[in-house]
């Protein structure tokens, strides 16, 4: 016995019970035999979402394994030849199932975007590999550069989360690789940089260009932050502390903007960082690590609940 007649011999039952009329068995059988399929349609998809990323997974570990046993061996052509092909593969599935996607609907449509996205991702990390071993000299920049060409034509095509991760990654190994090339060493210069790029996909993600949202501004907010901490950790400067605490108020102050829990918690790091820092340079490293610990411990306590306040106020506005 189908489905559907089991359908139907039920709902016969309901009828001659009274609970059901006559002419609503067909409709009913209609909708719930629909139901039932778009269930099935819903299985077969997710299990073949999960044998894509399996699929491609084998793919790139069965080329990494190729590449790392015979790379000492291999010429420099054989290398590129090796990771161009790799790329091609991983590229073109990609783009097929991308182009299915667009002309899919419902879940099926949402499945393959996010394959072809995560594939997508991963050739634009082996073209970043290939474009690097193919350079004579400032392999990181021109092999972050082309990652990024890729990944970031793969985002406008398919916005996804892991397509935005690839962007933003390739967009830090990019901005270090010009640094390195312009700037060298570990000057001031790079900690304002990476406060520059952070700054601009915040600003991309609050105009509503990036997708997801919480994640551009995550990102935007963590590599700001990254930035500011830069001339403590690596030159020791006291203005790096500085601009991290404005780095994290701005977060906080932009909260009343887009409300979203990213930026509150980037402007409680931020704080927790800064502050225990100018204490430390303020008393010349006079007090111990346990009232930092302490100190920071407070200064979180209270970052938090301004949080809470500037979140109160916000629901309430």
């Amino acid at each position: 016995m189908s489905d559907i007649d089991a359908i139907r011999r039920a709902l016969a039952r309901l009828v001659e019970s009274g609970e059901l009329q006559a002419e609503q068995v067909e409709p009913v059988t209609r909708a719930v035999g629909e139901a039932l399929r778009d269930r099935g349609a819903g299985d077969r998809v997710r299990w073949s979402e999960i044998l894509a990323y399996v699929g491609g997974g084998l793919v790139l570990a069965g080329a990494a394994a190729f590449v790392a046993l015979g790379w000492d061996r291999m010429t420099q052509s054989t290398r590129i030849t090796v990771l161009a092909v790799v790329t091609a593969l991983l590229l073109a599935v990609a783009v097929g199932l991308g182009r299915a996607a667009r002309s899919a609907t419902g879940r099926t449509a949402a499945v393959q975007g996010r394959v072809a996205a995560t594939l997508a991702a991963l050739g634009s990390g082996t073209a970043a590999l290939c474009a690097g071993v193919a350079a004579d000299h400032h392999e990181g920049l021109i092999g972050g550069a082309a990652g990024l060409v890729i990944a970031a034509g793969a985002y406008a095509l398919l916005p996804t989360a892991i397509g935005l991760l690839a962007c933003g990654g390739f967009a830090l190994v990019t901005v270090t690789g010009l640094l390195d090339l312009s700037v060298g060493g570990e000057g001031a210069g790079w900690g304002l940089a990476y406060v520059a790029l952070g700054v601009l996909i915040l600003a991309l993600a609050l105009a509503g260009l990036l997708v997801p949202h919480d994640l551009g501004l995550g990102m935007g907010a963590a590599i700001a932050l990254f930035g500011g901490q830069w001339p403590v950790l690596w030159d020791g400067e006291a203005w790096g502390y500085w601009l991290t605490a404005v780095i994290a108020l701005a977060c906080l102050s932009l909260y009343g903007r887009r409300r979203t829990w990213v930026l509150i918690v980037s402007g409680v790091a931020g704080l927790t960082l800064a502050v225990p820092e100018a204490v430390w340079d303020w008393t010349d490293g006079a007090v111990g690590g346990a009232v930092i610990l302490v100190l920071a411990g407070v200064v979180l306590l209270a970052a938090s609940g301004l949080g809470v306040v500037l979140h109160r106020r916000a629901s309430q506005s």
